[in-house]
């Protein structure tokens, strides 16, 4: 997949040669001038990998680091709207002849491409704020009536998204006032010897009954083991297909990203996860991916919370996103004889998609009803 991410974007800006330079009529110079800029703006994770020493988890410049994921967004949405804009030009051909060439074609279009990349880079580095949801569950016993939950995900802490932002995250998650706090996978992009000063903030999380965390897959592509030592180190807690008791009634259990079978762990199991659960409990599951195991009736939990989907990034790759993932990309998901699963869009975003659109990060603050005290 890395050397996808390396080399393919080079495709993008040769097509942009064919679908948006060639059309326009412009002159040699000035197509010299955008096949260098297209080639500039491919060359992001090619000269990641070269400079930064990863393509995913570089150490580079915060601000370069986020101009370059402009540049390279802006280039594959003036990819979309050439395609979009020459497609409309074929189809209304018969009724109307659309320019394409001039002022039109060169500024406008690049400026609304640029334009709409610098609002998606915004909103995927922007820190994300908390927000309130309601479970009303029959099952609940009436002790947990107003537990309250919050629940991240995908914090992607990395050269890209430094100690300000995780600081920025915790701020919003204690003033919330949880009970107890749950994190479900992929809290960073690199080496722990590079980033745990980007994740070390993570410390400061507070909540009644702690924090308990379950590994994504990006806890095994960098470093494990040194990583969970250091997470043990800040005292939060990993489940690997455990539960914990935060409350009478209440039981949570954590599983590991199927990931962990390349580090050497035991396949995750998520019924085998609540074998002490033997009373009656509440039962909540974390599960990184929202479609691996935990979507089976064999968990028999009454809540999953995951995340990895990032809330489907954008309109259109959210189909695809939904596709590797079971059909969900965020939000609530329920279904005869299996748990109510909620998909959270995640606190951060991954450098391979640097962009977000009607998909803001999030924090979920989750409040558990007894269906008389609803609202």
């Amino acid at each position: 997949m890395k050397l996808l991410f390396v080399f393919f974007p080079f495709l993008f800006a040769f097509a942009l040669m064919f679908v948006f330079v060639a059309p326009g009529g412009a002159r040699p110079r000035l197509q010299a001038a955008w096949a260098a800029w297209f080639l500039f703006c491919a060359a992001k994770f090619l000269c990641f990998d070269v400079f930064g020493g990863d393509a995913f988890a570089h150490e580079l410049p915060e601000v370069l680091i986020w101009a370059w994921n402009l540049a390279y967004s802006g280039m594959c949405l003036l990819l979309a709207f050439a395609l979009a804009y020459r497609f409309a030009r074929f189809v209304l051909s018969p009724f109307a002849r659309l320019p394409c060439g001039g002022a039109l074609w060169f500024v406008v279009l690049p400026l609304v491409a640029w334009s709409a990349a610098a609002k998606g880079v915004y909103n995927g580095v922007k820190p994300p704020v908390a927000r309130e949801v309601e479970i009303v569950a029959p099952e609940l016993p009436a002790s947990l009536d107003g537990y309250r939950i919050l629940h991240t995900t995908d914090i992607h802490a990395s050269a890209a998204a430094r100690a300000w932002r995780t600081k920025a995250i915790v701020e919003a998650a204690n003033a919330a006032k949880p009970d107890l706090i749950c994190l479900t996978g992929d809290y960073f992009d690199g080496m722990c010897s590079a980033q745990s000063a980007n994740v070390a903030p993570l410390a400061g999380l507070k909540a009644r009954d702690g924090v308990i965390a379950v590994t994504g897959n990006h806890e095994y592509y960098y470093d494990t083991f040194a990583w969970l030592r250091f997470f043990r180190s800040i005292g939060i807690r990993f489940l690997d297909s455990e539960c914990v008791f935060p409350r009478p009634g209440l039981a949570v259990a954590g599983v590991n990203d199927p990931a962990c079978i390349r580090a050497g762990f035991a396949p995750p199991s998520a019924a085998g996860a609540f074998a002490a659960a033997t009373n009656g409990e509440f039962r909540i599951l974390l599960q990184h991916r929202p479609h691996v195991g935990a979507a089976s009736p064999a968990s028999r939990c009454d809540l999953q919370l995951s995340g990895h989907t990032h809330g489907g990034v954008a309109p259109l790759m959210d189909m695809l996103v939904a596709r590797w993932n079971g059909g969900m990309t965020k939000g609530f998901y329920s279904r005869p004889h299996r748990p109510r699963i909620y998909v959270s869009s995640g606190a951060g975003q991954w450098a391979g998609f640097p962009i977000r659109f009607f998909d803001d990060p999030e924090l979920v603050v989750f409040t558990l009803r007894k269906p008389e005290k609803a609202e």
